[in-house]
């Protein structure tokens, strides 16, 4: 089938892209259009769903709906890999804001031991 090598050709490409640069500027502004674009094409299906079934049989598969499924679950797996990379990127900013705060909380405590406080 050709959706096959197309969904899978383009799937591992995004994901190389998005593994590569996530911090990018041109990969969030990437995501931007990606999700603008996603819209477009979930209200074009809507409004014209014989439209879905025409793309469906030129690319190999046999009913709309199925094609429909197939993009839901590269949409899936780009929402899932995003969300993995944003906590990955919060739980680095929180370990090295507690560090920061641990410092500055241990030469607080050390200035008031030994008397080097001035007030």
């Amino acid at each position: 089938m050709i959706i096959q090598v197309v969904l899978l050709a383009v799937a591992a490409g995004l994901l190389l892209l998005f593994i590569r640069n996530w911090h990018s500027v041109q990969t969030r502004a990437l995501k931007r259009l990606a999700f603008l674009g996603f819209i477009i094409v979930v209200v074009i299906a809507v409004l014209r769903p014989d439209w879905v079934n025409w793309v469906a049989h030129k690319v190999g598969v046999g009913r709309g709906t199925d094609l429909v499924l197939y993009v839901l679950a590269i949409a899936f797996v780009f929402v899932s890999v995003n969300t993995y990379f944003r906590l990955k990127s919060q739980e680095a900013r929180f370990t090295e804001l507690a560090r920061a705060i641990a410092v500055r909380d241990a030469i607080e405590l050390n200035a008031e031991r030994f008397g080097m406080v001035k007030r």
